[in-house]
């Protein structure tokens, strides 16, 4: 390790306070301009030379407590050990807002990297979750997870990416991630979604993942490269079947529809007269078709592209014709 790595990792590990890590940067400053070992700048009179030792003294080498902070080590074990209660969840997200800036992101990273850690168990993970928002209310997100995060990907280690995704898709940072990403993560929640859709009990078994969907794309713009499919199997699910939709599931189709895009809508009028699958189900089943006229109707005609007018208007009609 460089030095000045090292004392920002003593820093984080709260071994020395901010005013340690000051004064020992200093140190090291002056340690560089004026010791043999650099070409020197100049000399340094008797005073200086006891000022140095005496500040490297005080901030290294004391054994006086510091004060602030957490003891990373008990952090880490009492993640480890059990699912966290409600004195316990309060206590270490009390320390860890309480910590300074520099520790706060070390925490956070690691949070990050223990739930991505497919050895931990399901409570732990939990313990990570709980503490994240702590670590990161007061400084934002750092920039070392994201680079984690890439690390994983260009390593494959695809466990941890895909726990990585998940961790990101759960605190609302999929903006932060590569286009490419938000494809991967938007279309698994699609085939999981459809899926679903597809299997036996499917009115039952659809909701969480319907839910899973709707929290990804309200984290982040559904990227070019999936949207089609997105809005494909958005209206496949809200249509259903010859039997019925799933009711549980609908609250969650019916609010990503009332966002859809004006690309989107495009996609959704087109489908009625494609040979889609959900095209195939409106042409042939009235149910379906009862059901998507009903879909648009929730669409205010106000945010309807012009050039979508006309068939807007005929779905419209054509709910009437149901009441």
């Amino acid at each position: 390790m460089m030095d000045h790595e090292l004392l920002k990792l003593c820093l984080e590990l709260n071994l020395i306070t901010e005013e340690g890590y000051f004064k020992l940067d200093q140190c090291r400053a002056i340690r560089n301009s004026f010791s043999a070992a650099h070409p020197a700048v100049g000399a340094l009179d008797e005073d200086e030379v006891v000022n140095f030792i005496s500040r490297c003294a005080r901030a290294a080498l004391s054994d006086v407590n510091v004060p602030a902070g957490v003891n990373f080590n008990e952090l880490i074990s009492a993640i480890k050990s059990t699912q966290f209660n409600s004195d316990q969840t309060t206590y270490w997200s009390a320390a860890i807002k309480g910590t300074h800036s520099a520790q706060r992101e070390l925490i956070a990273a690691a949070l990050h990297g223990m739930y991505c850690d497919e050895a931990l168990g399901q409570s732990a993970r939990t313990n990570c979750a709980t503490l994240f928002r702590a670590a990161v209310e007061l400084d934002g997100i750092p920039a070392a997870i994201i680079d984690q995060h890439q690390l994983y990907v260009g390593k494959g280690e695809e466990t941890k990416a895909s726990a990585s995704r998940d961790f990101f898709t759960r605190f609302d940072m999929i903006g932060m991630l590569s286009e490419a990403e938000r494809h991967s993560i938007v279309s698994a929640a699609c085939d999981r979604l459809y899926g679903a859709h597809q299997g036996m009990n499917n009115f039952y078994n659809e909701p969480p993942f319907a839910a899973r969907l709707h929290e990804i794309v309200g984290a982040s713009v559904v990227p070019d490269s999936v949207r089609s499919k997105f809005v494909e199997t958005i209206i496949s699910c809200a249509i259903g079947n010859q039997y019925g939709v799933s009711r549980a599931a609908n609250t969650h189709y019916e609010s990503m529809i009332k966002d859809f895009s004006p690309r989107a809508l495009e996609l959704m009028f087109s489908i009625p007269n494609s040979k889609t699958i959900s095209g195939n189900k409106i042409k042939n089943h009235a149910l379906c078709r009862k059901r998507f006229a009903e879909i648009v109707s929730l669409l205010a005609g106000a945010r309807i592209p012009t050039s979508l007018q006309t068939s807007y208007n005929y779905w419209i009609n054509e709910v009437k014709k149901y009441e």
